[in-house]
């Protein structure tokens, strides 16, 4: 599974979360990036593209700004996808204090529940649309579906 966690620079909060959540679960990829193209150009971070929304699984957001900038420019598509962790922008890159809250946000949220449950949705959906129109007949009869 693709975990994609932004911020506004990358430079602390999504940067710390994508190194800190990778060293503590290797099952999926975590990557990360910034929303604002100034501070991203100055820093010389990664800057977020419609290209990695499209291919998140999950992304991670660390405030209501973070999702009103998306929308602004993706409109609804990428909404259902995202979770807010609501971590101010008061942290450096590593800061304990920073690691202690994305820890809770990691047990609030349930990750591993919530990541295991899209990644069985996600192969439900992929064998579906896989199959062949025979297959799909095969299986789903027509009287099996009308009442």
């Amino acid at each position: 599974m693709d975990i994609l966690i932004l911020c506004t620079s990358n430079l602390n909060r999504s940067k710390t979360a994508e190194l800190h959540y990778r060293a503590k679960d290797t099952s999926h990829i975590y990557r990360s990036a910034g929303l604002s193209e100034k501070e991203c150009h100055r820093h010389k971070t990664t800057l977020c593209t419609e290209a990695m929304l499209e291919t998140a699984d999950v992304i991670l957001v660390m405030e209501d700004e973070h999702v009103k900038r998306i929308q602004q420019h993706t409109g609804e598509r990428f909404l259902d996808k995202i979770f807010n962790l609501n971590i101010p922008d008061v942290y450096k890159c590593g800061d304990d204090a920073l690691i202690a809250r994305l820890d809770a946000c990691w047990d609030e949220m349930q990750f591993e529940v919530l990541f295991a449950h899209i990644a069985s949705s996600s192969r439900a959906g992929m064998h579906f649309s896989d199959a062949s129109d025979e297959e799909l007949d095969a299986r789903y009869k027509a009287e099996d579906t009308e009442t």
